[in-house]
């Protein structure tokens, strides 16, 4: 028995040997390279470009980069009515626009698009520029009360249901206009086809909201009933932009606070809005302009004192409290400003930004003697803007927080152009209302005082606040100054320039405008974001004078040029990284490859991948956009078969300059997996296996033939 079962270990070994053997020829075959890949630093070129051919290199997209120059998308639209005297009257605001870089245009012809209406057909003609263009702006020339430019009325009983005994100052209880019907074009505004427009869910035969109240377009009016009006603020508003009366009226803010309620037991406390009127000097406005505070409690709040104070000239103006078309009441009897007072006003060639706090002070559709209309209609001074209402507008008692309705959506106006830099009053406006929808009081307000756009309350007040005035319009709040020239430096054709915009004393110009024009053609605006960081890419193109227009916030228009220079140096390999260091089968392999080009920038980096010295090859790659200059790019592979593999590396610029890198340290190996190994062990444990058993049953056979021939003997 002994020596059985050394025999059977003495096989079993035997097939061990065997195994190591075989696994140890594979692991001869297939190595593993554990040496790390290049690590950061400068990596010569190869010079065996011939060897390889970089035919299957993709061009560089330079048609969307120059349809971007040679092809610029419309910004604003100027709606006129389909007369002659109305275009000619705004041609000059058109040409000054395009002049700055606000690519615009008129247009006259919305007959032609389909619709119920007029106001249908406007929309609709809206939509398919913004579709297919860039528009951010819309100007509406013409007054809505005679459907020059009709408003759409939505409806809306607010009034009816919620007002008690009061009832709309004018027009009708159920159908209230607005012109955000132009500047949402996403909402259906009819989905159920009653011809009911705007309707609340609770309205809508379907139980949907017809609106979507996130505005695509910003949308102001110009309201002439005539040429000539249109002519008063077209040309108002080009000296306020083009031409200014430089003077300290920029710095400065007029704010008015009446009281609308008096304290009383329902009430005990008031309503003073001169609460609102503080808080928004407090927060925002203190910190960028100086400010007059004329209160009703304190008695600085009179007809008198306001008229004068208005006509020594302010950058912007806030009148709070109660309010009718023709009258803003500094407390619920007492008038302290009349639209007779704003078509006298005198602050000539000093027109402010005014917001109406109050009701139907703005009623454009109504009528033409209303507060707002008047301020716009004055030559040579009144309002460069005005925001109003066109309706009566609401309050809640009790809103410490001025968060709610009329407070709120004033105090997030003045938030969103003071502390979010927006000073563009259509955009001011517009993103304010988004705000509102966004704010506390609409997401985590409790049961009983959280706001919602079902309430009929909630959607007038948020629709009937429009504005008059160009929407584009920046508004000052200091003396403007020249900017500084962002343009010392090399600038090479192809490169994505990035430059901060300030003025001549280093102070950041937020979201200024930036418009290059090149020969042949070529135009481009840019706009900075808050920190005044603006970007574009020039066309693959040498020695091309660009000349350069910047505006914006507090700026005096200031022009620039420079000339591209030419790219001829080949861009860098700075180096390369695999990820694992040690690929398997199952693994997906990515390459972070960085590269570096200091003149027109990587365009793109390409890693080939090959087994027999680059007979054949597969190869990888990622580009740069056109508004990206990423200098790392991690390329990830497939799953790699085993083998030993050579990389070359391609970087290319966008002056279309091609560098190549093949070096021995991007070499590695991708080593069978151990699955077959396996497989081979198993093989092995068979045959010594089945070796131990056919041996185990000859020796059996033998002993029963020893034990049968001595069972024999003996019988």
């Amino acid at each position: 028995m002994k020596r059985i079962r050394i025999k059977e270990i003495t096989c079993f070994i035997i097939g061990l040997i065997i195994l190591f053997s075989l696994i140890g020829n594979n692991f001869k075959t297939v190595k593993t390279n554990t040496k790390k890949f290049t690590p950061f630093y400068n990596i010569k070129a190869s010079d065996n470009i011939s060897d390889i051919d970089l035919s299957f290199l993709p061009e560089i997209d330079y048609t969307t980069l120059n349809d971007s120059w040679y092809n610029p998308k419309i910004e604003m639209l100027i709606i006129t009515p389909n007369r002659t005297d109305f275009i000619d009257a705004v041609k000059p605001l058109m040409e000054w626009k395009n002049e700055i870089g606000v690519k615009t245009i008129i247009l006259s012809n919305f007959s032609l698009y389909e619709g119920v209406d007029d106001a249908e057909r406007i929309r609709d003609m809206i939509k398919s520029y913004y579709d297919k263009e860039n528009i951010r702006w819309v100007l509406l020339a013409g007054d809505a009360q005679d459907d020059l430019i009709p408003i759409r009325k939505v409806y809306n009983p607010d009034v009816l249901i919620w007002g008690d005994s009061r009832t709309e100052t004018v027009g009708g209880e159920e159908y209230k206009p607005t012109d955000y019907y132009y500047a949402d074009l996403d909402g259906t505004w009819d989905s159920d086809g009653d011809g009911n427009w705007g309707e609340a869910p609770q309205d809508n035969l379907y139980g949907l909201d017809e609106i979507s109240w996130i505005p695509e377009v910003y949308v102001g009016r110009l309201p002439a009933d005539n040429v000539n009006e249109l002519e008063i603020m077209v040309n108002k508003t080009l000296k306020y932009e083009s031409n200014p009366e430089v003077g300290d009226w920029m710095n400065r803010m007029l704010l008015a606070g009446g009281i609308s309620d008096y304290p009383s037991g329902g009430d005990p406390d008031g309503e003073y809005e001169s609460r609102l009127t503080n808080y928004i000097i407090n927060n925002y406005a203190k910190n960028e302009v100086n400010y007059t505070h004329l209160v009703e409690e304190d008695g600085t709040l009179n007809r008198d004192r306001l008229n004068e104070s208005f006509g020594m000239g302010y950058s912007a103006v806030l009148m709070a409290g109660h309010g009718n078309p023709t009258a803003y009441y500094k407390n619920p009897s007492t008038v302290a400003y009349y639209s007779d007072d704003a078509i006298k006003s005198n602050n000539t060639h000093r027109p402010s930004l005014v917001y109406l706090d109050a009701c139907s002070t703005s009623s454009y559709d109504y009528n033409d003697n209303n507060i707002g209309e008047r301020l716009m209609k004055r030559e040579l001074g009144g309002a460069i803007g005005v925001i109003g209402a066109l309706r009566v507008t609401w309050y809640f008692t009790d809103d410490v927080n001025l968060e709610m309705l009329n407070r709120g959506n004033a105090k997030l106006f003045w938030k969103e152009f003071f502390l979010n830099k927006k000073f563009r009053q259509g955009k001011a406006l517009y993103d304010s209302k988004v705000s509102y929808i966004n704010s506390d009081y609409y997401k985590i307000g409790n049961d009983i005082l959280k706001g919602s756009t079902d309430f009929d309350f909630e959607r007038k007040n948020i629709l009937t606040y429009c504005l008059l005035g160009d929407p584009s319009l920046d508004i000052y709040t200091n003396k403007p100054k020249p900017a500084f020239n962002p343009f010392t430096e090399s600038i090479y054709e192809g490169q994505l320039v990035s430059i901060t915009i300030r003025d001549i004393d280093g102070i950041i110009v937020p979201y200024a405008r930036v418009n290059l024009r090149g020969p042949d053609g070529k135009y481009q605006t840019v706009y900075a974001d808050e920190s005044g960081l603006a970007g574009f890419r020039l066309p693959a193109l040498p020695n091309e004078l660009y000349n350069v227009t910047i505006t914006g916030h507090n700026l005096i228009q200031s022009n620039f040029n420079f000339t591209s220079l030419p790219d001829n140096n080949k861009p860098q390999l700075l180096g390369v990284e695999c990820n694992p260091k040690n690929p398997k089968t199952s693994d997906i392999t990515t390459f972070n490859i960085e590269a570096h080009d200091n003149m027109s920038g990587i365009e793109s980096v390409y890693i080939l991948l090959s087994k027999n010295d680059f007979t054949d090859y597969k190869y990888y790659g990622l580009s740069n956009g056109i508004e990206e200059n990423k200098e790392l790019f991690p390329i990830s592979t497939e799953k790699l078969t085993p083998g030993d593999y050579s990389c070359f590396i391609v970087t290319r610029d966008y002056a279309n300059n091609i560098n190549t890198f093949n070096n021995s340290d991007f070499n590695f190996s991708v080593p069978k997996p151990m699955m077959d190994y396996i497989l081979i062990s198993s093989s092995v444990m068979i045959v010594a296996i089945i070796g131990i058993s056919v041996f185990s049953l000859f020796h059996g056979l033998q002993k029963y033939s020893r034990i049968v021939k001595e069972i024999e003997k003996l019988t």
